[in-house]
């Protein structure tokens, strides 16, 4: 069977149900490549236009002249398989189909699907959906997808792949990589997963040297061996992966069957196989986006210990109450660090765990930094969080003392800014500290990580 690089990585494309207009789904591919530089041969295929986009057209996927990676069919259900056959025929070996109307609809659609099914089995090619909304590969610029995501911001390039059963759910997870800056490398929406299934899309990401972290959305695990299998290669190659896990009550997986014709309650034991595996199981694709971070800056938790520092007292009495009622440890300082900290904070304030900096700190933004460059050096903790609030006239000083902090990946600094800038806090972030907005969130973050 033809590998997915084939597919994911290929280096030419046929639009088949290309549209001159940049908006409709058969012209958002051709408008995102040409638009972001996507260095392959790009070929409109519609019966009735010459010219799409400034690009010369063929009448159909018989009339091509020279070989083609992959085929995006954006037409309508009722032409998909005649499409696929002429593309079988003139011998393309990937296919991404849009269209919906199949296995998740009614028997009839149930019945097209498996037609689909049978062209595959007598080839090697593969096939990506059908009602999917494709694909994107951030390293060469090739879109093989019509989301709407990315219409006025382009993706940035990293190490952080998603792949998934749901593509709405999928484009709301590329809007806030976009929003927090996160570099991505494939975008994957699996749909009814005719041929290709999450578990093949998992083991090709596992493989995928541009790919770092895996975040996923699931909802049916359809050969629990082979998903399993699958990401053991991801742990295997230090690769973390983290999961958002749909339609685990009944009327879940009613509201599943509807969507992608999956039946996540088909008996396979998903936590088990997550615990085997290191997955990390969230509940939110906000959760998800800070996991994913987490990892892309290098970070790791080696304990229990966590170090407060904040500017408000109750925020730290918050702070120590979750982590302790979540297995963590707010741990008491030794005599060495008392010592080391005490000429650091004003006369009035507490030598303990959390440190409180008070309002002192508005006179001495440089406090912050020092405080935690103690605490990070002390080898007393496993993570440090910071608590402030507001700060407006201060923020500056106080943004720039962090990101002159030399970064230990034994020791993450994790940061809560109720109020804060937000422009600030995003340069903040990029220079490798997490940025929360609320306590629970990176209490939930530390507490899986254990």
């Amino acid at each position: 069977m033809q590998t997915l690089e084939s597919l994911f990585e290929a280096k030419s494309v046929a639009i088949v149900g290309a549209s001159d207009n940049p908006h409709k789904i058969g012209g958002r591919p051709i408008a995102y490549m040409k638009r972001l530089g996507y260095q392959g041969l790009i070929i409109p295929i519609n019966p009735k236009t010459a010219i799409i986009q400034g690009l010369p057209a063929k009448r159909s996927l018989l009339e091509l002249t020279t070989p083609v990676d992959l085929a995006v069919v954006a037409v309508p259900d009722a032409l998909v398989e005649q499409v696929i056959k002429e593309g079988l025929t003139a011998g393309i070996k990937s296919f991404v189909v849009f269209a919906s109307g199949y296995s998740e609809t009614d028997e009839a659609g149930e019945a097209k699907q498996q037609r689909l099914q049978t062209l595959f089995k007598e080839t090697d090619a593969r096939l990506l959906g059908p009602n999917c909304l494709g694909f994107i590969n951030t390293q060469t610029q090739l879109i093989a997808s019509f989301t709407t995501a990315m219409e006025n911001n382009p993706l940035k390039v990293g190490g952080l792949s998603f792949a998934g059963h749901s593509g709405a759910l999928g484009a709301y997870w590329l809007d806030k990589t976009i929003r927090a800056e996160i570099g991505v490398s494939k975008w994957i929406s699996s749909g009814n997963e005719t041929n290709v299934q999450l578990a093949d899309i998992i083991e090709y990401l596992a493989t995928d040297p541009q790919t770092e972290v895996i975040s996923l959305y699931i909802e049916e695990i359809r050969n629990a061996d082979k998903f399993e299998k699958a990401l053991l290669l991801a742990k295997q190659n230090h690769k973390p992966v983290i999961a958002l896990k749909g339609g685990k009550t009944i009327p879940g997986a009613r509201a599943t069957a509807a969507h992608t014709a999956s039946n996540p309650l088909n008996g396979v034991d998903y936590q088990k196989i997550f615990n085997t595996t290191g997955v990390i199981e969230v509940n939110s694709l906000s959760e998800m986006i800070h996991y994913s971070q987490f990892y892309l800056d290098g970070n790791k938790l080696s304990g229990n210990r966590v170090g407060i520092i904040s500017i408000s007292g109750g925020a730290g009495v918050m702070l120590t109450d979750q982590l302790e009622s979540n297995g963590l440890s707010v741990n008491t300082f030794s005599d060495a660090l008392c010592t080391t900290v005490r000429p650091l904070l004003s006369s009035f304030s507490a030598i303990q765990n959390p440190v409180d900096l008070t309002a002192a700190l508005v006179s001495q933004p440089d406090m912050l930094e020092k405080v935690t460059e103690a605490l990070v050096n002390s080898e007393e903790f496993d993570a440090i969080i910071i608590f402030m609030g507001l700060m407006d006239s201060i923020a500056e000083q106080l943004a720039e003392g962090l990101i002159q902090l030399e970064k230990n990946p034994d020791c993450p600094v994790l940061l809560i800014w109720m109020g804060g800038q937000k422009p600030l806090l995003n340069r903040i972030s990029r220079e490798g500290i997490m940025v929360f907005e609320e306590i629970p969130e990176v209490v939930s973050l530390l507490a899986k990580l254990v």
